[in-house]
C-alpha cells in the first residue's frame, strides 16, 4: 500500500486546477483518471474570455487550444426573434479543443508536482480514522484527503454518502461535429429555444471555424436525438450541404450544488459537487473556480494539520459567496423558464435586452432583471415574483 497526501478521482478541469494549487505548496497529490485520455465527456466547448484568468493560464497558451474566437451570441426565441449579445469589438469567449485545453492545465499541474495516473480506475474508497483508502484496478493507496472530481456519476459522492438518492437531476445532451456548414455568422454562437426545437432545453451551434461547428441539443422528457436531427433538418440554410463527422452524448447536472460537498478528510469539486450553471449547462468555469478555492482550503488544512469538516467547510462557504450564488440563482431562473409557454418566451424576448438575457442565463443580477419585469402586466406574475421569491 502506498501512502499519499491527497487522492483526486477524475482529471477534469476542477481536478487539474485543484492539483496545481495544492501540489505547488509541496503537498503530494495523485490524480486517478479511469479513461485513457483526457476530455472523454463531450461538451459544446464554449468558454468565456474570463476562464483563462481563473485558470491562471497565460494568454499565449490560447494558441494551443483555441479553435475560434467568439465576438457575439445570438439567441432565437420560439418565433425566431433574434436577440444579439455583442462584445462591442471585444472577444466574448472562445470555442476550444477541450482535450488540448485540459492537456495545458495538466502540464501546469504536473509542473507544480502533481502526479496523473491515466487509465487507472478507482473502484472503491473506504473511510479510515485518519483519511481514506483508495482501491484502484492496480493497487491500494492510503490518502489523508480524498477529493471527488469524477463528474455526475461520481463514485466518491455515492460511496461516501455525500450525495443522497434523488438529489441530482441530469438531462441528456447530444452533439454532432458538422463540417461544410454554412454558418449565419462564424463569429457568433447561436442558441435556439422553444418546445418544438428543444423541450425544456435548447439547441446550439458553436463555430469551430468558418465551416465547422459543434451542433448540439439538451432536452428534458423528450428523445434528444430525434429533436437534434429535426433541428438540423429544419435549418437547410446551414446544414443542407453539411455532414456529421462525430457524434457524442452525455448527461449534464442541472439541479445545482449538492447540499453537502465536504466531510472530514473529504471534498467534492466540479460537476461531482454539482458546480454547473443549471440554465446553460456550462461547467468549465465554475468547476475551475471550485478546484481553485478547494485547493486553497486544503493547503490551509495541511498547514494546520486540521482535516475536519469544520475547517473544510471554508471551501463551500467561500465558493458560495459568488459562484454558488450564481448557480443557485440560475437554478431559480431555470425553474421559472421551465414553466413558461412558447408565447411567454416570445414575450420575454421582446421585453428583455441582451444584458438582461445574459444575466438571467448566467445567474447574475437576477434581482435587477426581476425588478424590470415587475413593470410588465403578464411577466410580473409569471416571472418576476418567482425570481424575487
Amino acid at each position: 500500500m502506498r501512502s499519499i497526501d491527497v487522492a483526486v478521482v477524475g482529471a477534469g478541469p476542477a481536478a487539474l486546477m485543484f492539483a496545481r494549487s495544492v501540489a505547488s505548496k509541496g503537498i503530494n497529490v495523485v490524480i486517478f483518471e479511469k479513461e485513457k485520455t483526457l476530455a472523454v465527456k463531450p461538451c459544446g466547448e464554449g468558454i468565456s474570455s474570463r476562464v483563462l484568468d481563473t485558470a491562471q493560464l497565460p494568454r499565449y497558451t490560447e494558441s494551443f487550444f483555441v479553435y475560434h474566437k467568439i465576438k457575439k451570441a445570438i439567441i432565437y426565441a420560439p418565433n425566431n426573434t433574434a436577440k444579439e449579445i455583442a462584445g462591442e469589438g471585444k472577444t466574448l469567449g472562445y470555442i476550444i479543443d477541450k482535450r488540448s485545453f485540459l492537456q495545458v492545465m495538466a502540464n501546469y499541474a504536473v509542473d507544480a508536482g502533481a502526479e496523473i495516473r491515466i487509465g487507472e480506475r478507482v473502484k472503491k474508497v473506504e473511510r479510515v480514522d485518519d483519511g481514506y483508502l483508495v482501491y484502484t484496478d492496480n493497487q491500494e493507496f492510503k490518502s489523508r484527503v480524498l477529493v471527488g472530481a469524477d463528474g455526475y456519476l461520481s463514485l466518491v459522492a455515492r460511496q461516501t454518502g455525500l450525495e443522497k438518492k434523488g438529489e441530482r437531476k441530469v438531462i441528456p445532451s447530444l452533439q454532432y461535429v458538422m463540417v461544410n456548414v454554412t454558418l449565419h455568422d462564424d463569429n457568433a454562437t447561436e442558441f435556439y429555444l422553444g418546445s418544438q426545437v428543444a423541450p425544456l432545453g435548447y439547441a446550439w451551434v458553436f463555430p469551430k471555424s468558418e465551416k465547422i461547428a459543434n451542433v448540439g441539443i439538451g432536452v428534458q422528457n423528450a428523445p434528444a436525438k430525434d429533436y437534434l436531427d429535426k433541428f438540423i433538418k429544419d435549418h437547410p440554410e446551414m446544414f443542407s450541404k453539411s455532414q456529421a463527422v462525430e457524434f457524442k452524448g452525455a448527461a449534464v447536472t442541472i439541479s445545482g450544488q449538492l447540499k453537502n460537498v465536504v466531510d472530514d478528510n473529504l471534498l467534492l469539486i466540479g460537476e461531482a459537487a454539482g458546480q454547473v450553471i443549471p440554465l446553460t449547462g456550462g461547467g468549465i468555469h465554475t468547476s475551475i473556480a471550485g478546484g481553485k478555492i478547494a485547493g486553497e482550503v486544503v493547503v490551509e488544512a495541511f498547514n494546520t494539520e486540521d482535516f475536519s469538516r469544520q475547517l473544510l467547510e471554508k471551501y463551500p462557504s467561500k465558493y458560495n459567496e459568488y459562484w454558488g450564488k450564481r448557480i443557485k440563482d440560475s437554478l431559480k431562473a431555470l425553474k421559472v423558464i421551465e414553466g413558461l409557454s412558447d408565447d411567454d418566451l416570445n414575450l420575454l424576448a421582446e421585453v428583455l435586452d441582451s444584458r438582461d438575457i445574459l444575466d438571467l442565463a448566467n445567474g447574475e443580477n437576477i434581482r435587477r432583471v426581476a425588478l424590470k419585469l415587475l413593470k410588465h402586466p403578464i411577466l410580473s406574475v409569471k416571472v418576476a415574483k418567482a425570481l424575487l421569491s
